[in-house]
Formats: structure tokens, sequence, C-alpha cells
């Protein structure tokens, strides 16, 4: 059998650990060597989690790259605008990386870091981690087999639940292109243009066009009585849904996990969370309507292709529930499905039946249960690994090459956006 691939992490937040945890599940695939983390804290989280030497524990890229080369590939799990940065010091190393999306937040960026994959000949694989979900996969297969004939129009939406919303991209360090280093279209929804692109394959888009704003999320969207703190000064903290105690104290759920991690405060009683919340310069605890976020809250994108396709995307932020929806026109029928409920219908034209149509459920919710991913994060893993020993990988496998359709994709529909809805060629 062939030796365990060694990886460093870079960056151990939540996506890399997710990551990096499966090699305690398989150890025979791969195991973790070494980290590089700003924080110490995380550092020595990884260090014991992963019993890594003292010798091989960094706090940054930098002192990495001093010492000699002692594993083939890295995790990059760094903050979007750290991700070409870090990159191109580990491939000019020898490293081969596993790198978070967005790979880039321009395309200067993008293409600083294509020129450079190509000049060391080391493989980089994007986390698009979705192409991986078996409700995504099975979906290009359908279409891939011709079952629904030549794609006319694809149509995809992603709601993105007000926990998330709150907590990421008005509140959190996502909320401005300074902080985050990109909008909400890359910085939530390149996971999006990158299915639309990959299940379009070959035929590439040609134009795109965007328009979106701050709908929601602005001073004269708050209700009588908001003040400009929750905790602090607001007569309506029992009743407003975005109320920072209820979201992050007591109705904590999923995305209030983020709060207490991105603040280094992981470890601590309710109390204590308290009376962070409760101090007036605290991000988290701002009315949601007076941030001042300078990214928008909702964007349309549109997008022609060589063939005469056309696709559509949309993302709205605070919403009920998460929901990513798609629905694909072709000259033979139809794919209709939502990924958080793990199937879809195929539509076929069929003059023969009754209604004049034969529909199919595919259904790949017990695949799929218990993972906001569907599961793609540990298939992905185990894809760079075999992309890593040379072996032929999954049709799902991306590679930086192939995520750049995606990025560029979104590059375009924000200068589109920002321009007023301008047409832009590809």
């Amino acid at each position: 059998m062939a030796e365990p691939i060694k990886v460093i992490i870079v960056g151990m937040g939540i996506r890399s650990e997710i990551y990096a945890r499966e090699s305690l599940v398989h150890p025979d695939m791969f195991k973790i060597v070494g980290v590089v983390d700003i924080n110490p804290q995380r550092v020595n989280a990884a260090q014991e989690m992963f019993d890594i030497p003292e010798e091989h524990c960094f706090s940054s890229v930098q002192e990495l790259v001093a010492v000699p080369k002692f594993a083939d590939a890295v995790i990059n799990g760094t903050m979007d605008k750290q991700h070409v940065v870090t990159t191109v010091p580990l491939l000019e190393h020898g490293y081969d990386v596993l790198l978070e999306k967005p790979f880039a937040l321009n395309e200067r960026q993008a293409k600083v870091l294509l020129d450079c994959a190509k000049k060391t000949g080391r493989k980089v694989m994007v986390c698009h981690v979705l192409r991986y979900s078996p409700f995504y996969t099975k979906i290009k297969e359908v279409v891939d087999s011709g079952e629904i004939g030549k794609i006319i129009n694809i149509r995809m939406a992603e709601q993105v639940h007000y926990f998330h919303e709150s907590v990421s991209y008005v509140r959190g360090k996502y909320a401005s292109e300074k902080l985050g280093g990109a909008g909400l279209l890359l910085g939530k929804c390149s996971h999006d243009l990158d299915i639309m692109t990959w299940i379009m394959g070959e035929n590439l888009p040609v134009g795109v066009a965007s328009v979106g704003s701050v709908f929601q999320f602005k001073p004269e969207m708050a209700p009588e009585g908001a003040g400009k703190h929750c905790l602090n000064d607001c007569k309506i903290k029992d009743t407003c849904p975005y109320a920072a105690k209820k979201l992050y104290i007591d109705y904590p759920q999923r995305w209030a996990e983020n709060v207490w991690h991105d603040s280094g405060y992981e470890d601590i009683t309710e109390e204590e969370k308290l009376a962070l919340l409760s101090q007036d310069d605290n991000p988290y605890s701002r009315c949601i309507y007076k941030c001042d976020i300078d990214i928008v809250d909702h964007q349309s994108v549109l997008i022609s292709f060589v063939d005469g396709a056309n696709g559509t995307f949309t993302v709205n932020g605070g919403a009920p529930e998460s929901a990513r929806r798609i629905h694909i026109t072709g000259t033979k029928g139809e794919v209709v499905g939502v990924f958080e409920e793990g199937c879809f219908e195929v539509r076929l034209i069929a003059p023969e039946k009754e209604d004049g149509r034969k529909v199919r459920i595919v259904d790949v919710s017990r695949q799929q249960d218990g993972s906001p991913h569907g599961f793609g994060d540990q298939l992905l893993v185990r894809d760079f690994i075999t992309l890593m020993r040379g072996e032929k990988t999954s049709p799902c496998c991306t590679t930086l090459e192939d995520s750049a359709a995606g990025h560029r994709l979104v590059f375009l529909a924000e200068k589109s956006r920002k321009s007023g809805g301008r047409m832009r060629r590809f």
C-alpha cells in the first residue's frame, strides 16, 4: 500500500479542521504533520489533535517556508484575503495545495495564482465541496447523459438563512469588502456559480450582467424603537428577530458558534458571553439595520453562453431557511430540485402520456442527511489524496483551471453591478 500523504494545515479554522479530521478517520490516506496559525491557541489545538511535533508548529507561512520541505501538501484554510499571498510561497517551496474557495478576490490575483501554479508545476485543488454532494453529482449525470436534451436555460437561487446573514454578512467579518476582501457574491455564492459552469461544461459564458443593492439592512428599514446597540439602548429587543442576545445566546443554533469562534471566545460561560455582547463596541451587538454594510444583501446575475443558452442566479439574505434551488430546462425535459431536500424531479416530454409528460424522482436525501454540504467535504478530501497519488480523480475534481470560469463570472458580475448592470463580455 502507498504511504499516507503528509499534509500541513495552514489556517486552523473551522473549514481546515473539517478536512484535517478525515486523517483521523482514514490514517492510511493521509497524516497531518504540521500546522501554521497566527493564533497560538489554535496551533496548540491542532498539535494536540493530530500529535504534531513542536518543531512543525509555526505562526506564519514565512516561518514554514524558511525550513526544508517536510510534507507533500498543504490544506490552506486561511481567510479569503490571504489565499493568494499564502499559496504562492507554498507552491514555490514545492508544496501542492488544497485551497479553500474563493481562490482569489479579483482577476489580478487569479492571474498571479494561475501563473504561479503553471510555472512551478504544482497541483492546486479548490474546495468547491458542493460538486461532491450526491444532489449535484446526480444532476450532472442526468445532464451529461442527454436525457433532458440540450440545455436552454439554467436557473439557480440561494436563500441565505437569517442567522447566517446576521453573523457573517451584516455584523461579521464579511460585511464589507475591506474586512472580508469581497462582496456577497464571491464570499457566499462562488459555490453556486461554480456549479453552474460545471454543469454547462465546455459551453462557456460569453456575457454577464448583474444588479443588486442593500435593500433590507439599512437605517430606513429599522423598526420604530430600534436603538444602535441591541442590549443597551434598544426598545424592541424582545420582539426583533435579529436581537443579538436572542440569536447568539437564547437560541444559538448553528451560526452562533461562528460568533464566539471568530471572536476568540469559544470556551466561556453564558454570563461571560452576555457581558461581551453588552460592550458598546462589540460588532455583533450593533443594530442590524445600522451596521453600514457596503456589500449587497440581494443580487441577481444574468449569463449568456456560447451556444445561445442563458442562466440566471439570484441570492437573497435574511431568509427563514437556507435553500439552494435549481431548475434546468432542456430541449427534451427539465430538472427541478432543492439541495436541502435532497431530491429532484426529472420531467420529460412524453406525448404518449395522458398529461404529456413523464416524471421520476431522484432521492439522495439519505446519502447527504446530516451534513450542510451533503458530505461533500469528506469526498473532496479523498479526491485530493487521489490527485496527490497521481490516480484517476472523480468528475467533480476542481483544479485551479476548472475553478477559474466560475470565479471570472463573479468578478465580471460585480463589475456589472457597480456600473449599473451593464453587460460585461466574458
